[in-house]
């Protein structure tokens, strides 16, 4: 194994911000360690933790030399991560969280997509979703063409997840690094601004196993990251229609694709959230012509979601997916989720 120092730099720098995680440390950065792909050096900030926390991580730079630590009093995770972006040296950062699991071949995979095109300015995954005792409770796939994703990210976070994401370092910089004003969805807010210079790669395979049920930072603070999640949704439905929504619509949009039940919302928010995404899908086919054959997807997807939501039928019933995809070309979104509505 070849080691990364200032004569051969690293090709990845993994970057893990830890704080009082001793009780799934070890396991995490194990399977960093454990990667197919050896050309890295492995970032971890000890970000002010009154645990174990620092003694795992010394224990295993100790004896591992791609392994560099960074000892600090807190700073929440957002400022941690833009500290170990900063020190980072590779052409590419992975991301890593304290509690989660990268498959083996997590960092080879993503390398690979990323070097095969220059245009993309990262890489996600599919994501595995875990509990303690071994349970899987179910898989996040992103099974759409990535160009799309400018379009779905101003209705909420559809890259989802933060640990399983590679970035080219340059194009980091390039977009202005993490935002230290959002202590929460800072991953939501940096894919954003990253999407706005290039594509996302998706390796369509399981990558990353994320650790759920337990004591999160996002479980313990739900609120918060919604009041971040909406800002940045508002923000980048702005820049896709021109337009300004209200936080109550923004809202609307994340129980939506939250998968939230059709009681977290009235009636009149539903229609008015109908009517806020026609025009985000409008717009954005405007824009991007060369795309026009992926719209009837896009807004049969939409239209098969709102008869899920008013009718209790899961979006995978292929029965209601064909009725409405019969029908949209004669009706149009809009129309179909009033009839859904109505029916309902």
């Amino acid at each position: 194994m070849t080691q990364p120092n200032a004569a051969n730099p690293p090709t990845i720098s993994v970057v893990m911000s830890v704080f009082n995680g001793e009780a799934y440390l070890a396991d995490a950065i194990q399977s960093v360690l454990d990667q197919t792909y050896t050309n890295f050096e492995f970032i971890l900030i000890n970000d002010g933790s009154s645990d174990g926390s620092l003694a795992i991580i010394e224990d295993f730079a100790g004896r591992d030399p791609r392994i560099r630590v960074i000892d600090q009093a807190n700073t929440g995770l957002t400022v941690a991560l833009r500290t170990g972006c900063e020190a980072a040296r590779g052409k590419y950062i992975a991301r890593m969280d304290a509690d989660d699991f990268s498959m083996p071949e997590r960092l080879e995979k993503q390398v690979y997509l990323l070097e095969s095109d220059p245009d993309l300015v990262a890489a996600t995954g599919d994501v595995e979703h875990f509990f303690d005792d071994g349970t899987i409770s179910h898989v996040s796939r992103l099974r759409l063409n990535p160009k799309l994703l400018r379009l779905y990210i101003c209705f909420g976070n559809r890259i989802g997840g933060h640990g399983q994401v590679m970035f080219r370092r340059d194009a980091y910089e390039k977009a202005g690094g993490y935002d230290t004003t959002f202590r929460m969805a800072q991953d939501y807010d940096l894919w954003a601004r990253l999407l706005r210079l290039g594509d996302f790669g998706i390796v369509r395979e399981i990558i990353y196993r994320f650790r759920t049920g337990h004591d999160s930072i996002s479980k313990r603070s739900k609120s918060e990251q919604a009041s971040h999640s909406l800002r940045t949704c508002r923000r980048e439905y702005a820049r896709v229609t021109g337009q300004q929504i209200t936080e109550e619509i923004a809202l609307g949009l994340r129980y939506f694709w939250w998968n939230m039940p059709g009681t977290a919302t009235n009636q009149r928010d539903t229609s008015a959230v109908s009517k806020t995404m026609d025009r985000a899908v409008t717009a954005f086919f405007q824009q991007n012509p060369q795309l026009a054959h992926e719209e009837y997807e896009v807004r049969r997807n939409i239209a098969a979601r709102w008869w899920w939501r008013a009718k209790g039928v899961p979006p995978s019933h292929l029965d209601y997916h064909a009725i409405f995809a019969a029908n949209i070309a004669k009706w149009g979104t809009s129309a179909l989720i009033a009839k859904a509505t109505a029916r309902g």
